[in-house]
């Protein structure tokens, strides 16, 4: 290989990592479990579809949570400038504020994602969903992802933005994933998202701590910033106590749990009440202890959605031996 190849290669490699923390690739996981386990529930029903509908909701789900990125990042650009307090979990990727890639690439992005998400919805009406309802749950999504930080609406920036966190990371993926398969809503969908719903917006909550000052400087008026980190710490800590009961009543309640599931679904209980603890003692007042904090409670949210799949994975493996 010549010296030319290699810094073309070097340099293909710089920009597609800065596309790889743009995309903010590992926090998808936080729409994509949701969903699955939508699917899971519906199999339990004993509904399937081909293997096409499960890659095309996916990846509509992924480009829906994109467009939400890439758009955010143009929008909230001028706070991350002035944000002194910014970590892996706030603040943004840094890939526009360092001036890695053009700001109008992350827009550009957004609405490609924009585009490819509604065709996608369109096609999946048409071939296996036709239903209004099917374009309904994708226009919610895209609706409340386009405008969670774009005019006229923008939701984040009103105090709007957390609970529609709640709503579109839980209850919508896990609604969608279901519908998509069984062609109705079960009441089970309620149930199974609550304790992912609560967890989720604690992981947006959290996060906008180290933001504070920044969000304050430009106008966004998120929770944090309306009523203080300290009685936003309280709601944390309250949603937490009540995400970890609704949990162990979830992963309990059923009766059919395996004990070795039931073991390891203590993760999640161990490490709310660790956030707990942390949360109580004012370790958000510390940056290192904050950005810890704000991995925790991201950590929370993914195991409970997992556990849960994991436990509806497991009725359906019984009820298919035993039919």
């Amino acid at each position: 290989m010549g010296v030319i190849e290699g810094m073309i290669l070097e340099k293909m490699g710089y920009y597609l990592a800065a596309w790889w923390r743009l995309s903010r690739i590992p926090f998808l996981s936080v729409g994509i479990l949701p969903l699955i386990l939508g699917f899971v529930l519906a199999w339990r029903w004993g509904y399937k579809g081909p293997l096409e509908l499960y890659g095309l909701s996916t990846l509509a789900v992924i480009l829906i949570m994109w467009m939400t990125y890439y758009v955010g990042e143009w929008n909230d650009l001028e706070g991350d400038r002035i944000n002194p307090n910014s970590n892996p979990f706030s603040g943004g990727s840094r890939v526009l504020v360092k001036e890695i890639l053009p700001a109008w690439f992350s827009l550009f992005l957004g609405y490609g994602c924009l585009m490819g998400a509604i065709l996608i919805g369109f096609y999946i009406y048409r071939q296996y969903q036709n239903d209004f309802r099917t374009l309904l749950l994708g226009g919610m999504g895209i609706f409340f992802g386009f405008f969670y930080s774009n005019k006229p609406f923008r939701w984040s920036y009103r105090g709007w933005g957390e609970v529609l966190i709640g709503f579109c990371y839980g209850w919508l993926p896990i609604a969608t994933g279901f519908f998509l398969l069984a062609g109705f809503f079960s009441p089970q969908i309620l149930l199974l998202s609550v304790p992912v719903g609560l967890s989720i917006f604690n992981v947006i909550l959290i996060n906008e701590f180290p933001d504070e000052e920044a969000d304050r400087a430009i106008g966004k008026k998120n929770l944090v910033v309306r009523f203080g980190r300290e009685r936003m710490g309280d709601l944390y800590m309250g949603l937490s106590i009540l995400t970890g009961f609704y949990f162990i009543k979830m992963m309990w309640g059923l009766g059919n749990t395996p004990l070795w599931l039931l073991v390891l679904s203590a993760f999640s209980p161990f490490l709310i009440l660790w956030n707990l603890i942390q949360m109580w003692s004012g370790s958000y007042q510390d940056a290192k202890k904050l950005e810890r904090l704000c991995r925790n409670t991201l950590l929370v949210n993914l195991s409970i959605t997992m556990f849960l799949t994991i436990q509806q994975t497991f009725f359906f493996s019984i009820r298919g031996s035993s039919g």
